[in-house]
């Protein structure tokens, strides 16, 4: 009862109330919440670090200020009762007001929402602007020819590279995952897709077969990633691309309850595994939001066009 009695009591400040209830409905700074609440600095200040300790509120910076907002990732019973409250709460004659007050300071400063996020646009939420409907978008551009999607699970990405592939082999050494996505394959009626029972390490591929392939955070899950990755190369045909995306290296335990084999790796140790490729292109994403804050990092690279005579065949 300790954490739901805590909650309660973050919650069952007026004042802290009236700040959750603005910042549900806009991002602001400390300087505007006092505009807002006509409160002094001091006392707004404090709030919102109780706030922010509890989790339920993040700040960032923009400019000399910070501006601060509701988590989305919020811990679910903390989240939960701040919806309770702000549901049970909403039309109470304070916030009505409060809300009225910010109204007409945003409209007298002339400040549009597009004008506030300037500068911090890729950290706002707007309708409809996602990552899945930008991926959607993006893969039209995308030509993977013969693509090898390695450790696919059970085809959580076979809609959108199976449409820009003239095949797609999902290879997996889960059977779970390949029954998965074998029955997805064949419900999403797609002829151009199968899935093969096999290890990362031992494709069972012939040298030179394909102009793709992909590990999509699935290195981690491979016990020998540089095999793994060496497997890959041989299968490729000249100009033939790799694409890698995984974890950067990180000593964060949480990664074991996903079963994962290897803690990231670091950018050099994917271009060293990769090393017959050519041209190496790597990218480290910013953390995630969400605590222990991963970080991804994507290799690309490509077979060069006179690479040497195939080593061998697939058995």
């Amino acid at each position: 009862m300790s954490a739901i009695g805590d909650h309660l009591r973050l919650l069952g400040d007026e004042t802290r109330l009236r700040v959750l209830h603005l910042l549900e409905s806009e991002p602001l700074t400390v300087a505007e919440l006092q505009d807002v609440l006509d409160l002094g600095q001091s006392s707004i200040s404090g709030h919102l670090a109780k706030l922010k300790q509890a989790g339920l509120i993040h700040d960032l910076p923009e400019g000399s200020a910070r501006r601060y907002r509701i988590r989305e990732d919020a811990e679910a019973r903390l989240r939960s009762a701040w919806s309770s409250v702000r549901d049970l709460s909403r039309q109470e004659a304070q916030f009505a007001s409060d809300a009225r007050r910010l109204s007409d300071q945003l409209r007298n400063r002339g400040t549009s929402w597009v004008d506030r996020v300037a500068g911090s646009l890729h950290r706002e939420y707007a309708p409809g602007r996602t990552w899945e409907s930008l991926c959607h978008g993006l893969q039209a551009f995308a030509r993977f020819g013969r693509c090898i999607d390695v450790g696919a699970g059970d085809g959580a990405m076979i809609e959108l590279i199976a449409p820009q592939a003239d095949s797609l082999t999902c290879i997996d050494p889960s059977p779970a995952m390949v029954a998965a996505g074998t029955a997805k394959v064949k419900a999403l009626g797609l002829d151009s897709v199968r899935y093969i029972l096999a290890p990362g390490e031992q494709l069972p591929l012939e040298d030179a077969s394909c102009d793709a392939v992909l590990f999509l955070q699935s290195l981690q899950y491979i016990a020998d990633p540089a095999a793994a990755l060496g497997e890959a190369a041989r299968a490729l045909a000249p100009g033939g691309r790799l694409l890698v995306i995984t974890l950067l290296k990180h000593d964060f335990a949480e990664a074991n309850r996903y079963g994962h084999r290897h803690s990231g790796f670091a950018p050099e140790e994917l271009k060293r595994w990769t090393r017959t490729l050519a041209g190496h292109r790597t990218v480290t994403l910013p953390a995630e939001t969400r605590p222990p804050r991963f970080q991804t990092v994507i290799l690309t690279a490509v077979k060069s066009v006179d690479a040497g005579r195939p080593r061998r065949s697939a058995k």
